[in-house]
């Protein structure tokens, strides 16, 4: 008990400190003004285009314990109870439903999560309790409303913005995400209707519904897909060109019998091209060089990699910008989605130039 009241004291001052600051790749929280009188009513509120999960953290049974996850649809808001003055916290991210990866709002404070709906005592040791950790960001204590938002700021028009990404996500033609209900928009939200056989009076809730499992089953049918059919452990990196532009991204890690899908959209006019690293070992058991993919083209196609994470924009030059080149492998792209399998007899034992750590 005491060592709880200890830990949510210095919450508290974390909280005190970080309030004002949030941390995302590329979203922001807004917050409402708050209120100067007693309250036990606090609105989480999402105000983006997503379909968000979040988790939260305040004093619960005179601890500050950590829970999620709950979900809350764009438009709309999830009233939670709790204690007057209490150190607040808060976690987002966007469902795996929507394409081009899963989005996050956060901070930088870290308590414990799990991929499941999870409990936790901010005491607790997440990695012997079988947990991750998510960072999350601090909320003023006395405020009535939190609402997660994007660089879009969408506001009221939040609802008519997710129907639109998810009638995007899941196949329909919508070409902008502006939360304006356009004669296009409207009319293909009849459409979605009458495809998942609402009633033509359903809600936008009712619809947003609908569409997640259509949407999450449409990710399947777009992009592109690296299994690895080896031995050993594999790290993938993609090149595709958009509007012109080239950009090469690693490394996504693929286990022995596994899949990843480094892009979910439409392949066609992509251009796309994939490169990879398998992992050997001595034989005392060491780690050993990796082995990289056969190019298997008469004329190489070099793009830009790093040795950790990267995201490099071009394919040229890249000794002077500090990155590696290497041939990747082209990618039949004049349909939709491909299946790329490899296996041990693709790769080849090769330079060290592009190690992924």
């Amino acid at each position: 008990m005491i060592r709880s009241l200890a830990l949510s004291l210095i919450l508290w001052a974390l909280a005190l400190a970080a309030f004002g600051q949030t941390g995302s790749a590329d979203t922001a929280t807004a917050t409402a003004p708050a209120s100067q009188s007693a309250i036990s009513n606090w609105d989480v509120c999402n105000e983006t285009s997503y379909v968000l999960r979040f988790a939260s953290a305040y004093i619960r049974s005179d601890r500050m314990q950590a829970a999620g996850w709950t979900t809350v649809q764009p438009g709309a808001c999830v009233n939670i109870i709790t204690p007057k003055d209490s150190p607040r916290f808060l976690f987002a991210e966007s469902l795996p439903v929507h394409r081009g990866g899963v989005r996050e709002w956060k901070g930088a404070i870290e308590l414990c999560a799990s991929e499941d709906d999870f409990t936790s005592d901010a005491t607790d040791n997440c990695a012997l309790k079988n947990m991750a950790t998510r960072d999350y960001f601090a909320v003023k204590p006395t405020e009535r409303q939190t609402a997660f938002i994007e660089p879009g700021d969408f506001g009221v028009n939040a609802e008519i913005a997710g129907l639109q990404r998810l009638l995007q996500d899941a196949g329909y033609k919508i070409t902008r995400i502006d939360g304006l209900s356009g004669r296009r928009t409207l009319r293909t939200i009849a459409s979605a209707k009458s495809d998942l056989e609402l009633d033509k009076n359903a809600t936008n809730q009712e619809l947003i519904s609908a569409l997640i499992p259509k949407a999450e089953t449409g990710l399947d049918m777009m992009g592109l897909d690296i299994c690895n059919d080896g031995t050993a452990r594999m790290f993938s990196a993609i090149a595709i060109q958009q509007d012109g532009n080239w950009m090469s991204r690693g490394w996504w890690p693929i286990d022995v019998g596994t899949c990843v899908k480094p892009y979910d959209r439409s392949l066609i006019g992509t251009q796309a091209h994939i490169f990879a690293l398998q992992e050997t070992k001595t034989d005392t058991g060491e780690e050993g060089p990796d082995r990289r993919l056969r190019s298997e083209v008469v004329t190489p196609a070099p793009f830009c990699i790093a040795e950790s994470r990267f995201s490099a924009l071009g394919r040229e030059n890249c000794l002077e910008q500090g990155y590696a080149a290497v041939d990747f492998r082209p990618v039949p792209s004049d349909v939709d989605v491909q299946v790329i399998r490899l296996t041990d007899a693709d790769f080849v034992e090769g330079g060290g130039d592009g190690l992924r750590r």
